[in-house]
């Protein structure tokens, strides 16, 4: 089974530490119920770096990189954004 998050219905710029820790908590249990867990970022037009490493960064040092690989995809991202989660991994 899949999901995908749509991180446009949370917002088009999305720029907290806290609301990336609430997301990534939330991320967290979606990997434990799911197969895959899609990131889907259609019209979201920005990211903060501080957003970026407390929901991505520290995701991904709370599972193994086996689990990040195979569970976790990330679609729809701009170049910007796509850029700052790069950095953030």
């Amino acid at each position: 089974m899949s999901l995908t998050i749509q991180f446009n219905k949370i917002g088009t710029s999305l720029g907290t530490r806290d609301l990336g820790a609430r997301i990534r908590v939330s991320i967290e249990s979606e990997i434990e119920k799911n197969d895959k867990v899609f990131l889907d970022f259609k019209d979201v037009e920005v990211i903060t770096n501080s957003f970026a490493n407390e929901c991505f960064g520290k995701l991904r040092e709370s599972i193994s990189t086996e689990t990040f690989r195979n569970k976790v995809a990330f679609i729809n991202t701009n170049d910007f954004i796509q850029r700052v989660i790069i950095s953030a991994l």
